[in-house]
């Protein structure tokens, strides 16, 4: 029995049809996050699907996209104007719950798309330490506000402004050995080098700033296209 499934990936949920002989089944609905895409995971091992369906729908996809193909899922990602087009031509102008993600299985098994590679994990090692650098970042600047208001109050006990610049000299450290392991990944591929060389070359780019920038597009699909 050939089982196809859909996907229609949103921002905190995504919805999930199984469609079997032709017939699609009631629509079930997951959490976006680690626990709901190991549930996902189970429930579609059980089914042993030949396809599973998805949009490249902003950045919403790629982690579950990812954790179906670590799970041995075979697992296609469609451009979304495909589907628009696909969807066009099916709907009758009804829009039911669970419609977009029946007729993503039906695309799977009328159009057989291509499964999906996902990027190396060198790509991915770099977008999360990419991430964790931001994240840091971000709480650096927090840090630094809190210590400049301390400093503009005449009777703020020197303890704390010595405790809130503790903090920002570690969150330093952090970030520059968190830097030299994504330069460190960057080197070992020619073309990521190459990235970001021309990314620093670029006026009023800085190297903090175009290691984020390259960490988040090294994982995208190298024939990605706009929809």
């Amino acid at each position: 029995m050939n089982v196809f499934v859909g996907i229609d990936i949103a921002a905190k949920t995504f919805d999930l049809v199984i469609r079997k002989n032709g017939r699609s089944y009631k629509v079930e609905q997951f959490k976006q996050t680690p626990q709901g895409h190991a549930k996902a995971v189970k429930r579609l091992q059980a089914q042993a699907p030949s396809l599973i369906v998805m949009e490249a729908t902003g950045i919403y996809y790629f982690d579950l996209a990812v954790a179906l193909v670590k799970a041995e899922l075979p697992v296609a990602v469609i451009n979304p104007k495909s589907f628009h087009h696909f969807a066009t031509l099916k709907l009758t102008g009804s829009k039911t719950d669970g419609i977009d993600s029946a007729l993503l299985a039906e695309y799977g098994e009328r159009m057989e798309p291509r499964l999906w590679t996902p990027p190396s994990e060198n790509h991915l090692g770099l977008r999360d330490i990419g991430r964790q650098i931001n994240r840091l970042t971000a709480t650096r600047t927090q840090a630094k506000n809190r210590l400049h208001a301390l400093q503009a109050k005449q009777a703020t006990m020197p303890m704390l402004i010595e405790d809130e610049q503790d903090g920002i000299d570690t969150l330093n450290e952090r970030i520059e050995r968190l830097t030299q392991a994504a330069l460190a990944l960057i080197a070992e591929s020619e073309t990521l080098s190459l990235h970001l060389n021309n990314m620093c070359a670029a006026k009023g780019v800085g190297r903090a700033t175009a290691l984020i920038v390259l960490a988040e597009l090294c994982v995208l699909p190298k024939d990605l296209k706009a929809p």
